[in-house]
C-alpha cells in the first residue's frame, strides 16, 4: 500500500458542490460544499473570485462578460454564410473561447462570430480522421444556403442533398437551431422543415433507411445537417457519420439520471460516459477524486461499480452505506491507489494546470486504464489553458486525450482518455 498519512493541511483538493446553481458554487466561507478553504503553500486558491448571477468568475467590480465579441473584425453576416464555410454552433457566451481554440488550431484560419452560439470559420480542425473541438458543440460545412418559405426551404435542401444517396444504404437528418433565447423558440420551425425535408428526400433515397443517429452502427451513412438561421433562412451541410462531431442535433446531448442524486454533477459524468461511448461496467474498480457530496460516487455505484470516493469533505451518508462504496477523507493530491484502478475520475475547483499534473502522475504510475475528468477553467484564456491540460496529459502518457464543453458544463470542459 503506497497511501501517504490521510491529513488534510495545506490538501488543495475540493469537492463538486452539486445542487449550486453553477459550476463554481461557494459558501459564506468561500468552500466548495461548506468545507474550509485550504492554502498550499506558496499560493492561494484559484477560485476565490466572487461570481456573478451567472456563475462565473469575475474580479470584484467587472461586469457580466458580454455574450458576443463585439470587435468588427470578429463579426459575420448572413451573407457572409456560403458553401465551403463551416458553421460552428457552441454555448452561448463561448463564442469568443471558440474563436481562440480556432485560431490557436490554424494561425491563419480565419474564423468569426455569426451571432449568439454561431461561429462561421474557413476550416475545421479535425484529429484521428474526425473532426475535434473542444467549445465548438456541432458544426458542418455549408454545401448550400436556401431561402423563402418552409416549402421553398425544403425544397432547395432536397435538391443539394439528393446526390450524396446515391449508393447510400441509409441516411441521417437533423435540423436544429442555436441554444439561444430566439433559437429555442424557433424549434418547432425547425422541426417542421425536418420532416418536410425529410419526406422529399425519403422520396429520392431509392431504397435508402433514414437512421435516427442513436441506432447507427460503425458503418458511415451520410448525416445531413440544417442550422435554421432566421425567418426564411436556413444553412445545409453533408457529413459522414463517423466524422461528426456529435450525434445529437445541435451538439445538445442531454444526460437523465433517475433517483435521489445530488443534482448536475451525476448528469454531466452521465453526459460524458455517452460522449465516450464506454463506461464502468459491472465490479470495476473506480476512484472519485474531488468526490463530496457525492453526485458521481452515486452514478458509479448505480452502475455496480465499486467505488474508492476521496475528499476532505463529507460524502452523503446514504452513499457511505452503499456496497461498494468506501470513504477516503484525504486531499486527491496526496491519495495514491494500493493497486491499478479501472477508471480515475476527477472533478474538483482547483487550478486545471495543477489538477492535470496531479492526473498525469496516475498515468505515468500506470495505476489507471481510463480517465475521465472535468476542469474549472479560468475567465480567460480559456482555449489556451485547454491545449496546456493537454499537452500535460499525454507528456504524462495518456493517449486519445479529447476534450468537449458538453452541454451540461459550464464554465468548464469535460476531458477523457486511455493510459497505453
Amino acid at each position: 500500500m503506497r497511501r501517504r498519512h490521510p491529513g488534510t493541511k495545506n490538501a488543495p483538493a475540493r469537492g463538486r458542490g452539486e445542487g449550486a446553481p453553477s459550476a463554481d458554487r461557494r459558501t459564506s466561507s468561500g468552500a466548495r460544499g461548506g468545507r474550509d478553504r485550504k492554502r498550499p503553500a506558496g499560493g492561494s486558491p484559484a477560485n476565490t473570485a466572487p461570481t456573478g448571477r451567472d456563475g462565473n468568475r469575475r474580479p470584484p467590480g467587472r461586469g457580466p462578460r458580454p455574450a458576443v465579441p463585439t470587435p468588427d473584425t470578429e463579426r459575420a453576416t448572413l451573407a457572409d454564410v456560403r458553401p465551403g464555410r463551416w458553421l460552428f454552433t457552441t454555448r452561448e457566451g463561448a463564442e469568443r473561447d471558440l474563436l481562440e481554440e480556432l485560431s490557436l488550431w490554424k494561425r491563419d484560419n480565419v474564423a468569426r462570430v455569426l451571432g449568439p452560439a454561431l461561429v462561421l470559420s474557413e476550416r475545421a480542425p479535425s484529429r484521428e480522421g474526425r473532426l475535434d473541438s473542444t467549445f465548438g458543440r456541432q458544426c458542418f460545412q455549408v454545401s448550400v444556403v436556401a431561402r423563402g418559405s418552409d416549402s421553398e426551404l425544403a425544397d432547395q435542401l432536397a435538391e443539394a442533398f439528393s446526390p450524396e444517396l446515391t449508393g447510400a444504404r441509409g441516411w441521417v437528418l437533423q435540423a436544429w437551431t442555436p441554444d439561444t433565447e430566439r433559437g429555442n423558440r424557433d424549434a418547432p420551425r425547425a422541426h417542421s422543415l425536418e420532416g418536410r425535408l425529410a419526406e422529399r428526400l425519403s422520396e429520392r433515397a431509392a431504397g435508402a433507411t433514414r437512421f435516427a443517429a442513436k441506432d447507427l452502427g460503425p458503418d458511415a451513412v451520410p448525416f445531413f445537417q440544417v442550422c435554421l438561421l432566421g425567418e426564411g433562412v436556413a444553412a445545409g451541410g453533408v457529413i459522414s457519420s463517423n466524422r461528426a462531431l456529435s450525434l445529437a442535433p445541435g451538439g445538445r446531448l442531454r444526460a437523465h439520471v433517475a433517483g435521489d442524486k445530488p443534482s448536475r454533477a451525476a448528469r454531466k459524468l452521465a453526459e460524458a460516459f455517452l460522449w465516450l461511448g464506454l463506461a464502468p461496467e459491472p465490479g470495476d474498480q473506480c476512484v472519485d477524486l474531488g468526490a463530496a457530496p457525492g453526485g458521481w460516487t452515486y452514478l458509479l455505484s448505480e452502475r455496480r461499480a465499486k467505488v474508492i470516493a476521496v475528499d476532505p469533505g463529507k460524502l452523503r451518508p446514504d452513499l457511505l452505506a452503499r456496497k461498494g462504496v468506501r470513504y477516503v477523507g484525504m486531499s486527491a493530491f496526496e491519495f495514491e491507489p494500493e493497486e491499478p484502478v479501472d477508471w480515475l475520475l476527477c472533478d474538483m475547483a482547483w487550478r486545471p494546470t495543477e489538477v492535470a499534473k496531479m492526473l498525469a502522475r496516475w498515468a505515468r504510475n500506470r495505476d489507471t486504464t481510463m480517465l475521465v475528468a472535468n476542469f474549472k477553467l479560468p475567465m480567460k484564456r480559456k482555449a489556451e489553458t485547454v491545449q496546456e491540460i493537454r499537452k500535460i496529459l499525454e507528456e504524462g502518457g495518456y493517449r486519445s486525450v479529447r476534450t468537449r464543453q458538453l452541454y451540461h458544463d459550464r464554465d468548464e470542459i469535460t476531458l477523457t482518455a486511455r493510459v497505453g
